[in-house]
C-alpha cells in the first residue's frame, strides 16, 4: 500500500540540530510512524509557522510532507497543543524531561508504529511539567517501566526468573539483569544484580502493574523510587546494550 506524501501526524521533538543558518533537523516521535527525522526550513526566520524554531520536549500536531530518495522528510508546519514550559521550571524537571526523551530515541525506530511507547512518553512529559518538584523522580522511572514493558522486557517480578519456582519472601533475593528479574541467590547467573528486599520487590511489582488513576491519586512512595532507581540502572543498560548518558542525570528520591 503505498504511503501518503502529505501528512499529519501527532508528535513529541525528541531532538533539534540546526542546520545551516535558519533551518533545523528534528527527530519526532510518532505513534503510528515511530521516529521521523524531518527538515525544517528556515525555522529561525520570521514568520507564523515555526516562530524562531522548534524547543526540545513540543508537543503537538506536525504536518509533513515525504520526499522520494531524501534522507528526510520535510516538516511544513508544527502547531504546539500544550504548554510544557513546566519542564524548564528546575534542573530536577528538564533532566527527568532529557532522560525521557533520551530512551524515547533509543526505542523508537523509523516508520515502525509504537502507539503504547509514544503514549508513556507524553504521559511522563506532562506529569513531570506538572507534578510536584519531590515527585518528578517517581514519573520518570514510571516511563522507564513502561518502555521496558512496551520494548518486550517487563521484568519477571513474582517467580524467580532463573527456575521460575515461586518466590520465598524469606530467602535473600536478587533482582539479576542477566535473568530478566527476580532471582534466587542461588539461581542468579553471571552478571549485574542487587540485593532486593521484599518490600521493595513489592514496590516494583506496584510499579509495573498499578493502571495510571491508581498512580496519580497515590504516588509512588520514596523507597519504591528508590529502588527502581537502582534496579533501572543495571537493567536499562543491559537491554539496551549500551548506557544511555542521561542515565547519571536521571531524577532521584
Amino acid at each position: 500500500m503505498k504511503r501518503a506524501r502529505r501528512y499529519t501526524t501527532p508528535a513529541i521533538v525528541m531532538r533539534v540540530v540546526p542546520f545551516g543558518e535558519t533551518s533545523q533537523v528534528v527527530h519526532l516521535a510518532t505513534p503510528g510512524h515511530g521516529m521521523v527525522a524531518a527538515l525544517i526550513k528556515g525555522a529561525h526566520r520570521p514568520g507564523p509557522e515555526f516562530q524562531g524554531g522548534l524547543a526540545l520536549a513540543s508537543t503537538g500536531s506536525a504536518h509533513l510532507h515525504r520526499r522520494p530518495r531524501a534522507e528526510m522528510e520535510l516538516l511544513r508546519r508544527f502547531r504546539v497543543e500544550e504548554d510544557l514550559r513546566g519542564l524548564r521550571r528546575d534542573l530536577e524537571r528538564f533532566y527527568g524531561a532529557c532522560h525521557v526523551l533520551s530512551l524515547l530515541r533509543l526505542w523508537m525506530r523509523p516508520y515502525l508504529p509504537a502507539e503504547a511507547l509514544f503514549a508513556a512518553a507524553l504521559t511522563a512529559l506532562r506529569a513531570q511539567a506538572a507534578a510536584p518538584r519531590d515527585r518528578v523522580a517517581g514519573w520518570t522511572a514510571w516511563f522507564e517501566a513502561r518502555a521496558l514493558a512496551a520494548a518486550g522486557h517487563r521484568p519477571r517480578l513474582e517467580a524467580c526468573a532463573a527456575c521460575e519456582a515461586p518466590l520465598d519472601p524469606t530467602a535473600r533475593l536478587l533482582f539479576s539483569a542477566p535473568a530478566g528479574g527476580v532471582v534466587h541467590d542461588a539461581c542468579a547467573p553471571p552478571g549485574p544484580s542487587l540485593r532486593l528486599d521484599e518490600a521493595a520487590r513489592q514496590g516494583l511489582v506496584r510499579l509495573y502493574t498499578a493502571r495510571l488513576p491508581e498512580l496519580k491519586r497515590e504516588p509512588l512512595d520514596d523507597s519504591t523510587v528508590k529502588a527502581a532507581r537502582s534496579v533501572h540502572d543495571i537493567f536499562v543498560p543491559h537491554v539496551l546494550e549500551r548506557r544511555p548518558g542521561t542515565l547519571d542525570t536521571a531524577p532521584r528520591a
